[in-house]
């Protein structure tokens, strides 16, 4: 993301961050134990609790004074395509968000299944990261340009079983 805003007043995000990176040490530095389980829905609570940077991103006109979390388009994004991708899987969503608030690009890093055909695949990313897009922030005026363009599809690892499956705590 190209500018954060400022961290509004009683938010400590140095705290969660601080917290979240404890919780991930102290994970880490023991095998696991029996109740893994329940230890992973514990540090999945904080990790959910902590603050995250977001930029508001500029709706599509006559909407540009609705705003939008980067956040919660790249939470949509991924839904989407998790769902509707086969032999594939999101690993990260990266938006780059102008000084204006405009969305200038999307890149998206995929864990593709052994054998998926990419280029196929990375027209089926665009196509639906479109949908998204539209439906989140609004389709371009009539006879208008397309006001964001997914840029990107890029494939980060491969995996000979199922890509949703891929283990996140594998990835480095």
């Amino acid at each position: 993301m190209s500018e954060f805003e400022e961290v509004p007043d009683g938010v400590d995000l140095r705290r969660g961050e601080a917290d979240l990176a404890a919780a991930t040490r102290q994970l880490r530095a023991v095998p696991p134990p029996a109740a893994s389980v329940e230890i992973a829905d514990r540090v999945l609570t904080r990790a959910l609790a902590a603050p995250r940077r977001s930029v508001m991103v500029r709706a599509v006109p006559p909407h540009d004074h609705l705003r939008v979390s980067s956040n919660v388009i790249a939470t949509v994004l991924r839904a989407r395509l998790d769902a509707d991708l086969r032999g594939a899987a999101v690993r990260r969503v990266l938006l780059d968000v102008d000084t204006d608030e405009h969305l200038t690009a999307v890149t998206v890093d995929l864990v593709v299944q052994y054998g998926t055909a990419i280029a196929d695949l990375g027209a089926e990313v665009r196509a639906l990261s479109r949908t998204v897009l539209d439906d989140t922030l609004g389709p371009a005026t009539p006879g208008g340009e397309v006001p964001v363009s997914v840029t990107h599809a890029h494939v980060s690892d491969v995996t000979v079983g199922d890509p949703q499956l891929v283990d996140p705590a594998d990835e480095t």
